[in-house]
């Protein structure tokens, strides 16, 4: 017996239903593809954040250590142990391997010490680049009588304690205030602004503290 109709079952998808799903397909795609771009972004952010971060605080740790040993000297020789006492530049003198008559070994980098910013706002270690990021950089002091000269600001008047009323103020210093801050190496994709990790520190130097004490 001939059945009056048959039933096809294998005419597939139309053009149409393929335009449909390509589409959708497309859709899809695209987000996850901004969703990935936009996670990688922030994981790149996040990493140059972090990477300023260590970059700050290593540049600390060294100059807190080594403003803190400033004028050590076992062999009580007669120098001064700050040289430089500006807002943008600090140098100090120490005699850490105890053998130097004239108090500090001039060919000795860890004894002879400046601290300072190049023209590419790199933070400079005795000329030779400590932080390779864009770096600000500034010194506050505080004296033995208690006067506070903060860090200057940007705009603010240059600080040089050599010349401050005429009279020279290195030796007075008791205390070192430091403010750094490392900025990213790219900026932000989404504000396109340099983001600055800033850190500061007071840092007594406890050689100098012996001159207060008669």
């Amino acid at each position: 017996m001939t059945p009056l109709c048959k039933h096809n079952s294998n005419q597939g998808f139309t053009l149409i239903e393929i335009l449909v799903v390509m589409a959708l397909g497309l859709v899809v795609l695209g987000a996850v593809l901004s969703i990935f771009i936009k996670q990688n972004e922030t994981s790149t952010a996040q990493q140059e954040i972090t990477y300023a971060q260590q970059n700050v605080r290593a540049a600390m740790d060294l100059m807190v250590r080594e403003i803190r040993n400033a004028g050590y000297d076992p062999q009580r020789n007669d120098f001064d142990a700050i040289k430089t006492a500006k807002g943008d530049e600090l140098r100090i003198l120490s005699n850490l391997d105890g053998d130097d008559e004239a108090g500090h070994d001039p060919d000795d980098a860890n004894e002879d010490v400046t601290y300072s910013v190049n023209a590419f706002f790199q933070l400079e270690r005795n000329g030779n680049i400590l932080v390779n990021s864009p770096c600000g950089l500034a010194f506050g002091y505080v004296l033995a009588d208690g006067t506070v000269h903060d860090p200057p600001a940007p705009g603010d008047p240059p600080l040089d304690l050599s010349n401050i009323g005429g009279a020279d103020q290195r030796d007075e210093v008791r205390a070192v205030i430091i403010f750094v801050a490392v900025m990213t190496a790219n900026p932000a994709p989404d504000t396109g602004e340099y983001r600055m990790r800033p850190l500061m520190n007071a840092v007594r130097i406890r050689n100098l503290g012996f001159k207060d004490i008669e």
